[in-house]
C-alpha cells in the first residue's frame, strides 16, 4: 500500500474530517493533522519529529544554562577582584 509521509491541503479534500478529529487513518496508516500547515503527517514521522524537537530544545536549554553560569562566574570574579582591591587599599592605611 502507498502510505505517503505527508498529505497537503487537507481542508480541500475528503480527508478534511481529520481537522475536527486531530487525525485520521488512511491506507492503513495513522496520520496527525497540523492546522498551521493544513497537512496530515504520518504518525511515525510526526513522533520522530517531536522527539528530535525535544532533543534540540533540551540541547538549547543546556547551552543557555551553561552560558548563564559562565556569565555569573565572570561577574562573581569581577566582584571579587573589586573587593580585593578595596581590601588592599584599606591595608595601606
Amino acid at each position: 500500500m502507498n502510505r505517503p509521509e505527508r498529505i497537503y491541503n487537507v481542508s480541500q479534500t475528503q480527508l478534511s474530517v481529520a481537522r475536527f478529529c486531530g487525525g485520521c487513518k488512511f491506507n492503513g496508516a495513522d496520520y496527525h493533522y497540523d492546522a498551521e500547515s493544513d497537512t496530515l503527517t504520518r504518525m511515525d514521522i510526526w513522533k520522530a519529529r517531536c522527539a528530535s524537537s525535544k532533543k534540540e530544545a533540551a540541547k538549547a536549554a543546556k547551552a543557555a544554562k551553561a552560558e548563564k553560569a559562565e556569565k555569573a562566574e565572570k561577574a562573581e570574579k569581577a566582584e571579587r577582584e573589586k573587593w580585593m582591591k578595596a581590601q588592599q587599599s584599606f591595608a595601606a592605611f
